[in-house]
Formats: structure tokens, C-alpha cells, sequence
């Protein structure tokens, strides 16, 4: 004997269907769909239905080559992240998402076309490496290009509030984005220098890993600046007035005497600076393994402070008034009876 047929699901009004499911996460609605014609109508109403009341939501799909038909009806949803498959190497059309606020196509490298993207309010294309023209995108709030090899011209992007460029190899001219919030150009790892020259009315930006970058002069009005690993960077005179600046690793950097006045300061692992004397009024200092640093009497007044690994600082007696002091690894200091009143103490 076989079980009868339920139909009663199908043949439901799509209002009383839309009470009962409306819990479903998007993800279920996908199944859904590929239970029957009747289901995908129901599914297809309820998407549509949904994205009417501007509902946001978080749709966590993995497609495979067959469920591209998932695509259409996913349009008006929010936010939409493709969760990469082995298999979702074959989608191409990305047509149907123009309407998506947030849209995640993370590492979907046969996309070449994303002009119908242009109202995306947060997209992130990242090792979308097939991606070469991104002209359409000037209007995104929020753009992650991060790891697209193939990208070359960015001059219509200038008006982007976050802008991630990140292992984008090709770029060699970036004079058009200087009205950018926030910035990554990191990872440029043995590439033509940057001309940054354009850059200094950006607020954070990460240039970090640019092993070619020599000249950052122009850079003094930036707030956030991340110069880290930018092995060729010696002369940082021009950036005193940074509030936020990562200079770690950047070896050849001898004279800090003008960052005196920089909130926020990393100059680990610059293991050839030698004099200190200016940076006293820093508040947060980062000195760990800067092994020829010696003296460190004129840095009393730094709030927190990083020494950690500075194998030949002896005397630490003007320290006492520091709020957080690192001093593990220091191997050769010997008298820490004026850090009594030290409130966080490592050693």
C-alpha cells in the first residue's frame, strides 16, 4: 500500500505559507526550492515577499553548476555571501544581485563582468581574479578587491569610503584615490614602487608589505598609517603628525627625533635605533626588539610602553611613572626597585 500524496503545502495562499515559514533562513528556502515546481514557486514568493519588507538577512549558499537558478530569485535579499565550493568556480552571471546591499562572491574567479554591481552598497570581490574592469563600482560604500591580480585601472574608485586593493599587483597608479577613508594597499611583496604621492588626505591607510616604497613624504596628513615591513622606508621625518604610525620592521630607520608628537608609534623590530630621546611625550610605545637601544631614561612620561626584548637596556629607574611597561626580555637589567608603582608590569 502505497502513502498518499500531500498537497496541501503547494495549494496553501502564499500569505498563510508566508506566516509559517517565515522563520526559514534563506539557506532552507534554496532547498526548498529544489523539492518541486510548486516548491520553487513557493520559495520564489517568499524571497520576493521578504526582500519587499526589506528584511535583512544573511544568506549562506553553496552553489554548485546545478543550482545556478538559486541566482534569480536571490536578487532582493540584503546580504548575500557565496560560500566558494569546488564547484562555484563555474559562476559567471552575476546579473540579477545589481539590488543586493551587501554582497560576499569571495574568490569566484570566472567572473569577469560586474557592471550590473554598480548599486552594491558593501561588495566584496575578493581573488575574483578574473575581474579586470571594475569601472562600474565608483559608487559602493565598501569594495574588497583584495587578491584581483588582473585589475589594473582604478581611477574610478576615488570616491569609495573603504577601499581594500590588497595583493592587486597590477595597480601602478593610484593618484586618483586620495578622497578614500580607508585604504589598504598592502602586500606588494617585490612590485614597482607606488607613487603615493596623492595619498596624504587619506585618514587610514595600510601600505604595509611594499618592499619597493622608499618615499613617503607626502604621507604627513594621514592619521592612520601602516608602513610596516616597508624595508626601503628611512626617512619619516615628514610624518610627526600622524596619530596612529606602524613602523615595524622597517630597519633602516635611524632618526625618530620628529615623532615626538605621534599618539600611537610601533617601531618594533627596528633593531639599528639607537636614540629615543624625543619620543618622551608618545603615548603608546612600541620599542620591543630594538636590541641597540640603550637608553631609555627620557621616556618616563609614555603610557604604555613596549620594551620587550631589548637585551641591552640596563637601567630602567626613570620608568616608574610608565602605566603599562613590557620589560620580558630584557636580560640585562638588574634593579627594578623604582618600578613599584608601575600599574601593569611584565617581566
Amino acid at each position: 500500500m502505497g502513502f498518499p500524496r500531500i498537497h496541501g503545502l503547494s495549494r496553501m495562499p502564499l500569505e498563510l505559507l508566508i506566516m509559517m515559514l517565515k522563520y526559514w533562513t534563506p539557506y532552507d528556502l534554496v532547498n526548498m526550492s529544489y523539492v518541486s515546481r510548486d516548491w520553487y514557486r513557493i520559495a520564489h514568493g517568499l524571497a520576493r515577499f521578504l526582500s519587499d519588507e526589506k528584511r535583512k538577512v544573511s544568506v549562506k549558499v553553496s552553489i554548485d553548476s546545478q543550482k545556478k537558478a538559486v541566482i534569480p530569485f536571490l536578487g532582493g535579499w540584503d546580504f548575500i555571501f557565496y560560500k566558494y565550493t569546488s564547484y562555484i568556480k563555474s559562476m559567471v552571471d552575476v546579473s540579477a544581485l545589481g539590488e543586493v546591499h551587501t554582497l560576499d562572491l569571495f574568490y569566484c574567479p570566472n567572473i569577469l563582468d560586474v557592471s550590473a554591481l554598480g548599486g552594491v552598497h558593501t561588495l566584496y570581490l575578493k581573488y575574483c581574479e578574473g575581474l579586470v574592469d571594475v569601472s562600474a563600482l565608483g559608487k559602493a560604500h565598501t569594495l574588497d578587491l583584495s587578491g584581483c591580480k588582473s585589475v589594473i585601472d582604478v581611477s574610478a574608485l576615488g570616491n569609495i569610503h573603504t577601499l581594500n586593493l590588497s595583493e592587486c599587483e597590477s595597480i601602478t597608479d593610484v593618484s586618483a584615490l586620495g578622497g578614500v577613508h580607508t585604504l589598504d594597499l598592502s602586500e606588494r611583496l617585490g612590485q614597482i614602487p607606488l607613487d603615493v604621492s596623492a595619498l596624504g588626505g587619506v585618514y587610514d591607510l595600510n601600505l604595509s608589505w611594499n618592499e619597493e616604497l622608499v618615499d613617503v613624504s607626502d604621507l604627513g596628513g594621514v592619521h592612520i598609517l601602516d608602513l610596516s615591513h616597508c624595508y626601503k622606508v628611512y626617512d619619516v621625518i615628514a610624518l610627526g603628525t600622524v596619530h596612529t604610525l606602524n613602523l615595524s620592521g622597517c630597519m633602516r630607520i635611524l632618526d625618530v627625533s620628529a615623532l615626538g608628537t605621534v599618539h600611537t608609534l610601533n617601531l618594533s623590530g627596528c633593531f639599528m635605533l639607537v636614540d629615543v630621546s624625543a619620543l618622551g611625550t608618545v603615548h603608546t610605545l612600541d620599542l620591543s626588539r630594538c636590541s641597540s637601544i640603550v637608553d631609555v631614561s627620557a621616556l618616563g612620561g609614555v603610557h604604555t610602553l613596549n620594551l620587550s626584548g631589548c637585551s641591552n637596556i640596563v637601567d630602567v629607574s626613570a620608568l616608574g611613572g610608565v602605566h603599562t611597561l613590557n620589560l620580558s626580555g630584557c636580560t640585562s637589567i638588574v634593579d627594578v626597585s623604582a618600578l613599584g608603582k608601575v600599574n601593569n608590569l611584565i617581566m
